[in-house]
């Protein structure tokens, strides 16, 4: 609970200072961005950590010159077997984009804090390269992630996406997918099936992703999504299916999100 306290009261501070910083011009006003996604599960790096309920993921963003804030959250609706609803988790994330490089690329650096209700919280910093390809709209990314306090490991995540326009009333849809490469520090953590006294370090998994980006006047997204997540070796059909409450190694869940930005 103090460490969710902590996280808000950080929140709040670099919220604070991005929106009454001096001397802003109007062409430099920070950005805001309120979401709720209403998903049929909540899976993280290909681990399913909520078993057959809806759960709640309200975010809010806040953005300025490259820099941004972001809170996040996950409520599960009936995470224990008396039916009984849970906020088990509380996310801080803060960063910068930098969009000078050549060739159009962006560089993102930044940091993750996880308080978690049921085990002990994390923290992750990381570094991002992606770009856009000019003629062919494919934009590819490569973020590495780097936990540096209870679960010690590397998670490299090489991504894709491409987004479509529709012919009505500025519709898109945009489709994606993720592979992301462990290499863990921590055998208690993220053990190799094979030497349990040893860590994984292998690929993971797999995420397909399609998304219906529909406005709603000037402000408003609604984004019905689906996602299909699987492992990519054998070691990690274990490792997946020892971490997911669900005991499965594939996951096929979605839902719809409701965005709200200025």
């Amino acid at each position: 609970m103090e460490a969710r306290r902590l996280c808000l009261f950080l929140w709040f501070v670099l919220a604070g200072c991005l929106f009454f910083s001096g001397g802003v011009k109007a062409a430099e006003k920070p950005s805001a961005d309120y979401t709720v996604d209403f998903l049929s599960q909540y899976i993280w790096r290909g681990f399913a950590l909520s078993d057959d309920s809806v759960v709640i993921e309200p975010s809010v963003t806040i953005s300025y010159l490259g820099f941004y804030t972001n809170l996040w959250g996950n409520y599960d609706t009936d995470q224990d077997t008396d039916g009984e609803a849970n906020w088990n988790e509380t996310d801080f994330t803060f960063g910068y984009t930098y969009e000078g490089l050549p060739l159009g690329l962006s560089l993102d650096v930044g940091g993750i804090y996880y308080a978690l209700d049921s085990s002990k919280d994390s923290f992750e910093l990381f570094a991002g390269l992606s770009g856009t390809c000019p003629k062919t709209g494919i934009s590819l990314g490569i973020t590495v992630y780097r936990e540096i306090s209870h679960y010690p490991g590397w998670w490299i995540a090489i991504s894709g996406e491409r987004e479509f326009k529709l012919p009505y009333a500025d519709t898109s849809l945009n489709l994606s997918l993720e592979a992301m490469y462990l290499a863990s520090d921590d055998e208690g953590a993220y053990p190799d099936p094979d030497d349990p006294g040893d860590e994984f370090t292998d690929w993971l998994y797999l995420k397909l992703g399609a998304e219906l980006n529909i406005p709603l006047g000037e402000y408003f997204i609604l984004t019905p999504k689906v996602y299909y997540n699987f492992s990519l070796t054998n070691d990690a059909d274990d490792l997946l299916e020892d971490g997911s409450w669900d005991n499965h190694h594939d996951h096929f869940y979605g839902g719809v999100s409701l965005s709200f930005s200025f």
